[in-house]
């Protein structure tokens, strides 16, 4: 991905997070550090979280956790970010999933 399209991106799923329902405002947030991840590589510190967020069997049980997991994998994987759940999606996701 491009340098602007990524940076794009961020400043896009910053403002959704803000207007998110909190379960998937952590997807969200598991989706931007992923995709940073992807971007920068594993630093040693989060080599276990990488792991653990990384392995889809994994299920912790708390759907927020699990939530940040899926968005974590999504985004490290480069795939385009689900929509928010409700039945009319966004302008914005519209225009995310466009830049992915």
């Amino acid at each position: 991905m491009e340098e602007k399209n990524c940076a794009n991106l961020l400043s896009m799923l910053d403002k959704l997070i803000d207007i998110s329902e909190p379960e998937q405002a952590e997807y969200l947030r598991g989706y931007q550090r992923g995709m940073r991840v992807g971007i920068i590589g594993v630093s040693d510190e989060w080599i276990e979280d990488h792991r653990m967020f990384m392995d889809p069997d994994g299920g912790t049980g708390d759907p927020f956790i699990d939530s940040f997991a899926r968005g974590y994998r999504h985004g490290f994987e480069g795939k385009t970010p689900e929509s928010p759940s409700s039945s009319s999606e966004s302008p914005t996701s519209l225009r995310i999933a466009y830049i992915v």
